[in-house]
C-alpha cells in the first residue's frame, strides 16, 4: 500500500549523496531495518518510481530517512538532487526481505560497499536504539574518504555504545587526507576488527562485492545459511 510523505529535510552527506527525511504524518510503513521503499514522484507531470533502502531506525515509523546517490539513467535521483525542496510531496511503498530483527541473532556483521551502506545503517541505528542485547560490527569500503557515508555519525555511535564497532577502508587512489585502512575488505581486516564468526552476516554493495564476500566468509568457516546479501545494480 502506498503512503503519502512530505520532505522535511535535505542534507548533503558526500559529494555524490544527499540524505532526505520524510514525514509520513499519521501513516506508517511498518518497515523493518534493512528494507527498501518504492519511491513515487511526479516529474514534469509524469509519475516516476525509484527503489531506495531506508536508512532510519524503525523506532520511529512516522519518519523515513533515505540517502540517494546522484547518477544513472533513472530521473528520480536527478530530481531529488537538483529540484526537490522541503515541503515537496511524494508516495512510498515498503518492500524487501533483506532485514534484521533482534530475534534473528544476538550478533551481526554488516559488510558494505559504497552506497550499499544504506540498509545496513538502518540496522546499526536499530541496534543502537532498540536492541540492547545485540552486538554489531559494520565494515564499510568506499573509493575515497569523502564517500564514506555516515562516517562521523558511526564514529559517534560507536563511542557511545560499547556493543557497536565500525571499521572503514578506502579502495581507490585519492588525494584526500586519509590515515586509515586501504584496499578491499579482506580476512585480515575482518580479524583485526574482531569479527564474530558466529554472527549473521549481511552484505550490501555492488555486484562484484557480493560473490567476493561470500567466498571470503566461506573460507573463514561461515555457513551459507548465515550469509544474507542485497544488491541493486
Amino acid at each position: 500500500m502506498r503512503v503519502p510523505a512530505k520532505i522535511v529535510s535535505i542534507k548533503r552527506e558526500t559529494p555524490t549523496v544527499k540524505s532526505f527525511e520524510f514525514d509520513l504524518g499519521d501513516n506508517s510503513l511498518g518497515f523493518k531495518p534493512g528494507q527498501w521503499v518504492d519511491f513515487f514522484v511526479r516529474i514534469d507531470g509524469v509519475e516516476t518510481v525509484g527503489g531506495y533502502s531506508i536508512t532510519s531506525s524503525p523506532a520511529r515509523q512516522d519518519r523515513i530517512g533515505l540517502a540517494i546517490k546522484l547518477g544513472g539513467d533513472n530521473p528520480v535521483p536527478h530530481f531529488l538532487h537538483n529540484r526537490a525542496r522541503v515541503g515537496d510531496r511524494v508516495e512510498m511503498q515498503v518492500g524487501g526481505d533483506f532485514y534484521y530483527t533482534s530475534d534473528m541473532a544476538g550478533s551481526i556483521v554488516l559488510l558494505a560497499g559504497g552506497i550499499g551502506i544504506t540498509p545496513l545503517m538502518s540496522m546499526m541505528r536499530y541496534v543502537d536504539e532498540g536492541a540492547p542485547g545485540v552486538d554489531a560490527l559494520l565494515v564499510h569500503s568506499a573509493g575515497s574518504p569523502s564517500e564514506l557515508l555516515f562516517r562521523d555519525e558511526l564514529r559517534e555511535m560507536v563511542a557511545g555504545n560499547e556493543r557497536l564497532r565500525y571499521a572503514a577502508t578506502v579502495t581507490g587512489p585519492t588525494d584526500e587526507p586519509w590515515d586509515g585502512a586501504t584496499g578491499r575488505i579482506d580476512r585480515e581486516m575482518l580479524e583485526r576488527s574482531g569479527v564474530d564468526l558466529r554472527a549473521i552476516f549481511f552484505i550490501s554493495g555492488p555486484p562484484s562485492m557480493i560473490p567476493d564476500m561470500r567466498r571470503l566468509l566461506a573460507g573463514m568457516g561461515v555457513p551459507e545459511d548465515r550469509i544474507r546479501y542485497e544488491q541493486w545494480w
